[in-house]
């Protein structure tokens, strides 16, 4: 076998090793209560992101940090080993848990970019609002308040939403998704996409969207007014409809928790 194929088992075998360790590392420490949930919504979303991103930062870091580099530093370019089926059986999992999370990070990257195309063209430029990043006013049957973009993030609001919904609570929308821009949660968004994991390394990412939405609510919301008036924002376009938003935006409503 060559020196550079032995290279490369060697190293998506320790990839996923070290996958299958920080995806049980990761699921032990979500089941078990933590401190954050007591410091507020922003740290809790840290920490799951933490989790979530974990045993993918395990597996690239020792696959193709520590063991790849050591065996190209140590390893003679004429050797001649051979792999035996315990190595390649492993390197074959780490190569499926790396090509399968690489495609779904590159599908959420092109339907998102699809549906921004699409938003991009049948909206207008919004003012009358104090927006820190390019808005648009979109004519569209479901009441859409999201940010599309990661370097360039854009908010979007429907029409709908700034014909029935009060300038105060449009401010508050706009404020929250602000929020989202300012943790970079789109990017967040694809990191955990892109991360491999077994062992239902998914509930992180589950529990770190709510988490995330109500730490946008916290800092948006600062004072009793203001919470008052995301609060109000909130149900109304809840009432107006249920959007549809693509995987890598940050949208107000996302039939998320009401009652919070």
């Amino acid at each position: 076998m060559s020196y550079w194929t032995l290279g490369v088992v060697l190293a998506l075998s320790t990839f996923a090793m070290f996958t299958l360790a920080g995806s049980l590392v990761a699921q032990l420490a979500t089941a078990l209560p933590s401190r954050s949930a007591r410091r507020g919504p922003a740290a809790r979303a840290h920490r799951l992101f933490r989790l979530r991103t974990l045993p993918g930062l395990c597996g690239v870091t020792a696959g193709f940090g520590i063991a790849l580099p050591i065996f190209l530093w140590f390893e003679d370019p004429g050797t001649n080993e051979t792999v035996n089926r315990t190595l390649g059986l492993c390197a074959s999992v780490g190569a499926w848990l790396l090509a399968r999370r690489v495609w779904r990070a590159a599908d959420a990257w092109r339907s998102t970019a699809r549906v921004l195309a699409d938003w991009q063209r049948r909206s207008r430029p919004l003012g009358g609002f104090d927006a820190p990043l390019p808005a648009f006013a979109i004519d569209d049957a479901f009441p859409i308040v999201a940010v599309i973009g990661i370097r360039r993030p854009r908010l979007f609001v429907a029409e709908r939403v700034l014909r029935e919904c009060a300038p105060d609570e449009v401010a508050a929308m706009i404020s929250h998704e602000c929020a989202h821009v300012t943790e970079s949660d789109n990017l967040k968004r694809l990191l955990m996409r892109a991360c491999p994991g077994v062992f239902g390394v998914a509930r992180p990412e589950r529990l770190w969207s709510p988490a995330a939405e109500q730490a946008a609510d916290a800092r948006a919301a600062s004072g009793a007014t203001a919470r008052l008036t995301l609060a109000g924002a909130l149900i109304h376009v809840a009432r107006l409809a249920l959007p549809q938003a693509p995987p890598l935006a940050s949208a107000f409503y996302l039939e998320g928790s009401i009652d919070d």
